[in-house]
This record gives structure tokens, sequence and C-alpha cells, in this order.
């Protein structure tokens, strides 16, 4: 009974380490199977297309994340009856991105890599797939800031989080990696909290 199951995942994983590599569109369908070891008819058994299955590699990671900052952003805001500060909005959306971003696993350092190439290499398809995963986040995460900063403006916001987003992504993707000698290392806690402190200063300076 477990079978299906570890060929789909052994699909996901081989597909989602192409992709990082090659990029989404220069990787084919022949290309998965032959690592993967399957044959066609898993592919279309488990996810339909080669869409269905670059869909399928993207929602296997950002879903999960996407329900834990949800999560703790209900979380801040049960406990907060006025309404939630600043520094606590920002660690609801940043700090389930460290959790369950998995860099110190083959597949998490993978999709990072993938990510980053996406954003980089823009896809009209894969737009649209991380708008709809993003959009009730944002939603939220708006109506949270608003609160919080009512001064600021629908527009202020938007580019705050944009910089925000910017900041977290380039620091997840680099924050082992072009370190001057003289730093001392620092545990992924402290740096998460100095994350936090840069992008709320960041609205608080708008």
């Amino acid at each position: 009974m477990s079978e299906p199951r570890d060929t789909r995942s052994r699909i996901l994983d081989v597909a989602e380490e192409l992709f990082s590599e090659n990029g989404v569109d220069r990787v084919s369908i022949r290309d998965i199977t032959k690592k993967a070891r399957v044959n066609l008819a898993a592919i279309n058994y488990h996810f339909g297309s080669k869409e269905d299955l670059i869909a399928a590699v993207f929602e296997r990671r950002i879903v999960p994340m996407n329900e834990a900052r949800l999560a703790a952003l209900d979380a801040v805001e049960r406990t907060s009856p006025m309404g939630p500060r600043l520094e606590d909005i920002l660690e609801s959306f940043i700090r389930p991105t460290i959790q369950h971003s998995g860099t110190t696993t083959a597949g998490g350092k993978a999709f990072s890599k993938l990510f980053g190439r996406c954003l980089s290499e823009p896809s009209p398809e894969i737009e649209a797939l991380l708008k709809r995963q993003f959009e009730p986040l944002s939603e939220r995460l708006n109506a949270a800031l608003t609160k919080a900063l009512p001064k600021l403006s629908r527009s202020d916001i938007f580019w705050c989080l944009k910089f925000t987003f910017g900041a977290l992504h380039h620091w997840h993707l680099t924050k082992d990696r072009f370190l001057p000698a003289w730093l001392a290392k620092t545990e992924d806690e402290e740096q998460i909290k100095k994350l936090i402190a840069f992008s709320a200063a960041g609205f608080r300076a708008t």
C-alpha cells in the first residue's frame, strides 16, 4: 500500500532537483522519468501532466509553510485583543519560513534554489501559481499591518512587505555564505531576531 505514495514522493524529489538545476522549461518529463526510474504512466497516474507536476512541486513546500504562517498570525491576534505588535506580525511571517525551509536537507536546498531561479527567470504560469498560493497570506498580513500601523498607506505596506520578503529570501539563500572572517558565528535564532528588528525599523521609518 505504501508503494504509490513512495513513487509519488520520488517523482516530486527528482522533479524538484532537476527544476532547480536546469529550470522548469528545460526539464522534460522524459528527464524526470529516467532519473526517478519510473515510466510515463506513473507521471500520468500521480499528476496527469507536467503542469500539474510543477504545481505539486511548489504546493508541497509552500502550502504547509503558509498554513504555519497563518496559524502563527492567528495565535498572536488571539492573544492581542487590541491588535498585535508590528514585531509579532513580522515574526509570524518570518519564523515559519525558516522552520519550514529545510535548508539542512537536500530537498530543502533544492527548493530554495528553485524558488530563487523562478524569481530571476519569470514564468507567467508559475507567477500565477505563486499568486494563488500567497494571496490569502498577503490579505491577512495587509489587514494586520494596517491595524498595527494606521498611518501607513496601502502602498507603503505593500512596498515594506516586498522589501521584507526580499531581505528574508536573500538571507535564506546566503546566510552561511559571503561572511567576513572577523564575523562571529551566530545561531539562526539570533539572526531571525535581527531580521525582524531590521524589517520593523523599515516599516516605522516609512
